[in-house]
């Protein structure tokens, strides 16, 4: 160990104030070794300089390239032979090596460094847990959860996270150990784990899981809707019954109900809908209300419920609506049962004074208010039918219909009035065509004789333009035909004139010749 130190100081003191007159410079050592190893193992570092003279000795060491202040491993060769540094591999081991090569107690040699060897200390994944910002108790839709995975120990560690155990496909924000979520909502609900690990040479793998946290995101309470219903109560007097009810909202839920803006009740729900009991009086004006609900500090207000309540009365009808077939043969009915007036009316039908409820062999009773009848038109569906009208809330009084009879062959058989009216209505399409064919050949008579002289007329017209365009033709053709003539007569009379000047000529020189002679 004294030699050791001994060493140590004269390697500061040779760093500290080096040499000028070095009389000889070590070539680069060589480090190799692994590139990965565990914490706590035994590693062989080897260092050393090729071709290097046995005689010559040197001293080698080991650092941490951002430590060179501090050596790792030391080795003293006399003769030659490479250096090996046996490590127990720490922590404070991870990053790049470099090995130092300088004369062994000789301060005339100058130092040289090898090149970096890196080296990843795996330490084995440990005490994984799963810290929320904010608390994963008290998230509401909207915000942003961020969930951190904390290791007590582990290197080049990689997570990996799970929701309801399934691995979390959604686009969340990532960053290395940090799962971020924006705008939770209830899908983001569930139980979260966080998976740690890390690997040794593709040999080992070491995994740390966190303990599940439940997330349980909070949601504001929705619109609620408002729903009237009408009880009678034991003493003959009525009440409305009202349901205020939304489609989400994590309770405690405070529900309202305001008659304008005046609170009448109050009630705060564990579930997302509370019941709220009205004295009402039937036939009278009792107004609108509305139902608000609310929760961390979110409230919503729903559209107004009318509470006035008309009871049934008037006359009660029923409509029959047909179905055919091909052949025109009526197979089937759809009675419709409509009272004049009453806010929640109930139906019942009767064939021959019985009762028909649900469904038969030949008939079906369809719609909430029972308000339909679908009829299979036969044997068994023959009689007459008649409804029922009473309040919803209230059967002790009805009032009847009038009684229909229904019956196949008279459905499908053709009435008199039916063959008077068709009759009649093709007596009268044939006279109006007839009208029409006489009206149509008087018209055209009358208008012939119109046109025709019209037409006699314009011919007439046509001929005078005709003979005066002809005239003017022909006027043109004398005045041309007349300034040929004259043409003509110049060119004779100049002929004339020349053949009078020949004779002349020749009569001249015979006379010239005979008085010569």
């Amino acid at each position: 160990m004294e030699s050791m130190h001994v060493s140590l100081i004269l390697i500061g003191i040779s760093v500290l104030y080096p040499r000028t007159g070095a009389l000889h410079k070590l070539d680069q050592p060589v480090l190799f070794g692994p590139s990965v190893a565990i914490e706590r193992s035994v590693v062989d570092f080897h260092c050393e300089i090729p071709g290097i003279e046995e005689t010559l000795p040197v001293q080698y060491e080991l650092y941490v390239e951002t430590n060179q202040n501090k050596s790792i491993g030391m080795y003293s060769s006399l003769s030659g032979n490479k250096a090996t540094f046996p490590l127990v591999i720490k922590t404070q081991h991870d990053g790049r090596l470099i090995c130092k090569a300088s004369g062994h107690n000789n301060t005339d040699i100058e130092s040289s460094f090898s090149e970096g060897l890196d080296l990843k200390v795996i330490v084995p994944v440990e005490g994984v847990r799963i810290i929320s910002h904010p608390s994963s108790n008290d998230v509401w839709e909207g915000q942003t959860l961020t969930l951190q995975c904390k290791k007590t120990k582990g290197t080049y560690v990689s997570y990996n996270w799970l929701l309801d155990e399934r691995p979390v496909e959604m686009a969340y924000d990532r960053t290395d150990d940090t799962l971020i979520i924006h705008r939770l909502s209830a899908r983001n609900t569930g139980h979260y784990m966080c998976v740690a690990s890390n690997r040794f040479n593709d040999t080992m793998i070491f995994n740390s899981s966190s303990v599940v946290l439940s997330v349980q995101v909070k949601e504001y309470v929705s619109k609620p809707e408002i729903s009237v219903e009408v009880e009678k109560l034991k003493d003959g007097r009525f009440k409305a019954v009202i349901l205020c009810r939304s489609e989400k909202g994590t309770p405690l839920i405070t529900f309202s109900l305001l008659n304008n803006t005046d609170i009448i009740a109050t009630e705060t729900s564990d579930r997302t809908s509370a019941l709220f009991s009205v004295p009402l009086e039937l036939n009278r004006y009792m107004g609108h209300v509305r139902c608000n609900a609310s929760n961390e500090g979110n409230w919503v207000l729903s559209e107004p419920a009318d509470l006035t309540v008309e009871s049934v009365g008037g006359a009660v009808t029923v409509t029959p609506i047909s179905h055919t077939e091909r052949d025109f043969q009526v197979v089937g009915l759809d009675l419709r049962c409509k009272v004049e007036r009453g806010t929640s009316p109930f139906y019942s039908w009767f064939l021959n004074n019985s009762r028909l409820e649900g469904r038969g062999g030949f008939y079906a009773v369809t719609w909430s208010d029972n308000s339909v009848l679908m009829l299979s038109v036969g044997q068994d569906s023959a009689g007459f039918y008649h409804c029922e009208a009473s309040d919803r809330f209230d059967n002790s009084t009805s009032i009847r219909s009038p009684r229909m009879h229904i019956n196949k062959e008279v459905l499908n058989r053709v009435s008199p009035v039916v063959v008077v009216v068709v009759f009649t209505c093709f007596a009268v399409l044939n006279v109006a065509l007839m009208a029409c064919c006489i009206y149509g050949v008087v018209l055209r008579r009358r208008y012939s004789g119109k046109y025709s002289l019209i037409n006699q007329r314009r011919k007439m017209e046509i001929a005078v333009k005709q003979e005066d365009e002809e005239e003017e033709e022909d006027d043109d053709y004398l005045m041309l035909e007349g300034y040929e003539e004259d043409v003509v007569l110049a060119d004779r009379m100049s002929d004339s004139a020349a053949e009078d000047e020949d004779e002349s000529v020749d009569e001249t020189l015979l006379y010239e010749g005979a008085v010569s002679k």
